[in-house]
């Protein structure tokens, strides 16, 4: 039987290591014009559909996306678009971050041209827990912010509420939250809360 010396050894699982690790390198920089493609279609999906366009072809979106919308100046540096809604009005979209419970919550808010109402919301998450947290990117959840005002009598910005408990379906500062995530629920209401103060003027 052959014997190799540690030297040989240490060398030989140091150059696999190296040629591996090219490979993988190789293969990433390879992937990533097509990776930067997804994401690109993945956001122009998801403005669209807070914007009222549910049937958007994900293949078409980033299209017509730059048909319906067109980037605008935040004063905050906030993500922001103006953006012809599905509904035939115009609207302005703003992305919104925040943290849930065990991580990351992020979305896009569609308001009027005034920014005193919501006209459509998209949320999303990255490990909230399933069956509950994980809700918030039901459209059932969803659907609860449409309609909702952003300011008073007098103008002024009003933060969105998510009330724990039913019965605020009429209210128009609030929304009932998730059955369940109260912490994911409370997220949502601070990531709303200081996204949209940036921005509502």
């Amino acid at each position: 039987m052959k014997k190799f010396s540690n030297t040989y050894i240490f060398f030989y699982l140091g150059g696999l290591v190296f040629a591996v690790a090219l490979l993988l390198s190789l293969a990433a920089l390879g992937l990533k014009p097509k990776q930067e493609v997804n994401r690109q279609r993945e956001k122009a999906v998801q403005i669209l559909k807070a914007a009222g366009y549910d049937a958007a072809d994900k293949a078409d979106a980033v299209r017509l996306l730059g048909e319906v919308a067109k980037a605008r100046t935040s004063p905050a540096g906030r993500e922001m678009y103006d953006i012809h809604c599905a509904d035939g009005s115009d609207g302005i979209v703003v992305y919104v971050d925040g943290k849930g419970l065990w991580g990351p919550i992020w979305g896009y808010v569609v308001m009027d041209e005034s920014m005193s109402e919501i006209k459509g919301v998209v949320f999303f998450h990255k490990s909230e827990t399933p069956g509950l947290g994980a809700n918030i990117v039901e459209p059932e959840f969803e659907h609860r912010f449409d309609g909702k005002k952003l300011r008073d009598a007098n103008g002024h910005f009003v933060p969105l509420r998510v009330f724990k408990g039913g019965g605020h379906a009429d209210d128009p500062h609030g929304v009932d939250a998730v059955s369940g995530a109260t912490i994911t629920s409370r997220g949502v209401e601070n990531m709303l809360s200081q996204s949209l103060k940036e921005v509502v003027q």
